[in-house]
């Protein structure tokens, strides 16, 4: 039936058996709560974010530096493959920046000039 034991299990059956399946189906129902609850919370989150990105261009003088994410929050954290990707993009930004710091500070030839 519903809890996963079939009519004849639960008519002629361990009764312990059928203990163990109710209580399976209640730790189920549990993480599923759980589960929806953190989804929920995760949807505000990202909710509050992209209000909080838009009050933040609409009410600044300067222009903002808020920014929604530009990917899932936690996705690249859990999984490793994302976390590698996102540490390659992170190095190849550093890269480029310490690259436009460096072109910034190089002394520059005088132009139209006939100094050597």
């Amino acid at each position: 039936m519903a809890i996963g034991v079939t009519y004849e299990d639960f008519w002629h059956g361990d009764p312990q058996m059928v203990q163990f399946a109710i209580e399976s189906e209640r730790i189920r129902q549990r993480n599923h709560v759980i589960s929806d609850d953190l989804l929920a919370w995760n949807t505000g989150r990202y909710t509050m974010l992209g209000v909080g990105v838009v009050l933040a261009q609409a009410f600044s003088k300067r222009g903002s530096s808020a920014r929604y994410p530009t990917e899932p929050m936690m996705a690249a954290e859990l999984d490793e493959t994302l976390a590698e990707q996102k540490r390659e993009r992170e190095l190849r930004r550093q890269h480029a920046d310490f690259l436009a710091v460096a072109a910034a500070l190089a002394p520059r030839k005088p132009t139209g000039t006939d100094a050597p």
